[in-house]
């Protein structure tokens, strides 16, 4: 047992931090209004776009999106549409739920709302949780950035498309599995051993009233190999821990 204790936590030592810091920083950039799921956010005051500020053309292509629209695996890109079609090669999400005029205020720093509950109510408890053989879910929202008012928020489901990086959106769940940890994504996937930095000897899942409380170390105790990793969530719930070689 007590080789156990010497596994590396990747969360703390590794690529935990960077990954962490490309996601928040992401949304904080330039001191704009974000989004909190994949980031967008919208310019109240100015036409032009900067960043992931989204355009006044943009905001009127969200009001014509309806579930089971597609969108492109960057969520805000540039020009004046938001959907794609669902057979263009660029889409990767499609759209589960969308809603205008939620009555949601943002967070101050634009990271998610004030409180995440409604977004649990729209997209379901599991949004975003990295539950072993998931398909990726995620949410956003587009947001006024002088009154926080919420505009439109929506949630999103991976149709399948592998990622820029590779990365299949299916959150790994079987011992041979190979994994990006150094993921600029809020979510895992499973990859070609190949082009992964990580190799799966377990997959160990948490139940999901001990998400928001698991103790990754603790439960890491379980692991063979030389590390460990919680796949924690944007909103700081561990779904699983990769054992890994």
């Amino acid at each position: 047992m007590t080789h156990r204790k010497q596994l590396m936590n990747l969360n703390t030592e590794t690529f935990g931090p960077i990954r962490r810091l490309l996601a928040v920083g992401g949304v904080a950039l330039a001191g704009t209004v974000a989004l909190s799921g994949c980031g967008i956010l919208e310019d109240a005051a100015s036409d032009s776009t900067t960043g992931n500020e989204v355009s006044d053309e943009q905001v009127d292509a969200v009001a014509e999106a309806a579930a089971g629209d597609c969108l492109p695996e960057e969520m805000i890109s540039t020009g004046d549409t938001f959907a794609v079609d669902c057979s263009d090669p660029t889409a990767f999400w499609t759209i589960t739920a969308i809603e205008a005029d939620p009555g949601l205020t943002a967070a101050s720093d634009g990271s998610s709302l004030t409180d995440p509950q409604p977004i649990y109510d729209m997209c379901g408890e599991e949004v975003g949780a990295q539950v072993p053989g998931a398909t990726w879910t995620d949410w956003s929202m587009v947001y006024d950035q002088t009154t926080l008012d919420v505009n439109y928020i929506f949630c999103v489901e991976a149709n399948g498309v592998p990622s820029t990086e590779g990365v299949t959106p299916t959150v790994p769940a079987n011992a041979g599995d190979c994994t990006l940890t150094s993921t600029m994504q809020w979510n895992y996937g499973t990859i070609d051993c190949a082009a992964g930095d990580a190799a799966i000897l377990d997959v160990i899942e948490v139940p999901q009233a001990e998400w928001a409380t698991a103790d990754v170390d603790t439960i890491a105790m379980e692991c063979t190999g030389s590390s460990y990793m919680g796949a924690e969530d944007q909103f700081g719930r561990t779904a699983s821990v990769f054992c890994l070689e």
